[in-house]
C-alpha cells in the first residue's frame, strides 16, 4: 500500500512538472504582439489575348509563385494553391472578371478574408510580362487593392522558355507583389 502511494505521488509531481514546462514553453496569450495571419486564396491568373505564350504550367508557376511570395512575409496564412484551383476552375474567367461576387464566393468556400484574384495582360517569352491584380474582401464583396504590374528582363530570354520567364521576369514581379500587399492590408 505505501508502495503503491509512493507510486501515486511520484506520478502526481511528474504531470505536475511537465504540465508547468509544457505552459512555460506556450506563447502568453495576453501578448500585444499580434502573431494572426491574413487568410489569402491565390486564384490562378487568366491570361489576356496578349499573353497567348503563357502555357498551362507557366500559370500554376505564377500562381504557386505567388502564393509562396506571400507566405515569405509571415503575414499570410495562403491557402494551398490545389484547394484554390478546385475551388475556381469551373468560374475561372467570372472569378478573375469585373464582377467580385465569384471571388467572394470562392473565398467564402475557401474560408479567407481575401482572395487575389488576376489576369496577365501581357506574355512575352522574349522576356517582358505584365500583370493586373485585384484583392477582394470576402466578408464586404469590395476591391482592397488593384494593381498593374510590369516587368522586363535585363538579361536576353536564350530559350523563351517556362524557366527563364519565371527567374528574370515573374519573380520581380511576384516579389514586388507581395511586397505591396504586405504594406497595403498590415
Amino acid at each position: 500500500m505505501k508502495r503503491m502511494m509512493n507510486n501515486l505521488i511520484a506520478v502526481v509531481i511528474l504531470g505536475t512538472a511537465l504540465a508547468g514546462g509544457a505552459l512555460a514553453q506556450s506563447p502568453s496569450t495576453g501578448s500585444s504582439i499580434k502573431t494572426e495571419k491574413v487568410q489569402m486564396a491565390v486564384v490562378e491568373f487568366t491570361p489576356e489575348p496578349n499573353a497567348s505564350g503563357m502555357t498551362t504550367e507557366a500559370k500554376r508557376q505564377l500562381q504557386a509563385s505567388i502564393a509562396f511570395r506571400l507566405m515569405k512575409t509571415n503575414r499570410f496564412h495562403v491557402v494551398d494553391v490545389r484547394h484554390t484551383r478546385e475551388a475556381s476552375q469551373a468560374d475561372l474567367v467570372a472569378v478573375n472578371g469585373a464582377s467580385t461576387a465569384a471571388a467572394v464566393r470562392v473565398g467564402k468556400q475557401l474560408g479567407v478574408s481575401y482572395v487575389l484574384t488576376g489576369t496577365v495582360v501581357e506574355y512575352n517569352t522574349k522576356g517582358s510580362a505584365t500583370l493586373k491584380t485585384r484583392l477582394v474582401e470576402v466578408a464586404t464583396g469590395k476591391v482592397k487593392h488593384t494593381d498593374e504590374l510590369s516587368h522586363q528582363s535585363p538579361k536576353e530570354m536564350r530559350t523563351g522558355g517556362d524557366v527563364e520567364m519565371k527567374t528574370y521576369v515573374l519573380l520581380p514581379i511576384t516579389l514586388r507583389l507581395a511586397e505591396t500587399l504586405t504594406a497595403e492590408i498590415l
